[in-house]
């Protein structure tokens, strides 16, 4: 039977530590100084690090930070900058119209979790992404790697 230890990462999702038990993490990220926090703004339960198992060695090993709390289900802080994100960069696509930038914002909101609209909300971004220029649509798709489900990217080619 396995364990998760705890983690401590920064607003901005880069990890100290996967594991807090050696006591050694810092109070600001070495990366980029946001503050480094190790349990769940809204409801103060740890953050899972790394999943262990009593005696089997972990050899290569890599964390990747969870994007919501496993408690309450709310996302975490870098989670939610990355749809903000994303929304202030449809928001800056003058090749859409307001009515497109609009849809495209909102579906983003849908794309995150796997829901009867995930795939539907995919497809207005893909549609939206061919509109724009190709470095919008790589920034774009820089971020949504990041947030979407599995579904979601797959359907966004991802």
């Amino acid at each position: 039977m396995g364990y998760y230890t705890n983690a401590a990462i920064c607003k901005n999702g880069h990890v100290d530590t996967s594991d807090t038990s050696s006591g050694i993490s810092g109070k600001f990220c070495k990366t980029c100084g946001a503050e480094i926090i190790n349990k769940c703004p809204q409801c103060g339960v740890e953050i899972q690090g790394d999943y262990r198992v009593t005696g089997i060695a972990m050899i290569g090993f890599s964390y990747t930070p969870p994007s919501y709390c496993h408690n309450c289900g709310k996302p975490y802080p870098w989670t939610e900058a990355r749809i903000e994100a994303a929304k202030m960069l449809i928001e800056d696509m003058e090749e859409l119209s307001e009515e497109e930038k609009r849809k495209m914002s909102e579906s983003i909101d849908k794309i995150i979790t796997d829901t009867p609209y995930t795939e539907v909300s995919a497809n207005r971004i893909k549609r939206g992404l061919l509109k724009i220029g190709k470095e919008g649509a790589s920034m774009l798709r820089d971020i949504l790697v990041n947030i979407a489900t599995e579904a979601a990217k797959k359907h966004l080619g991802l």
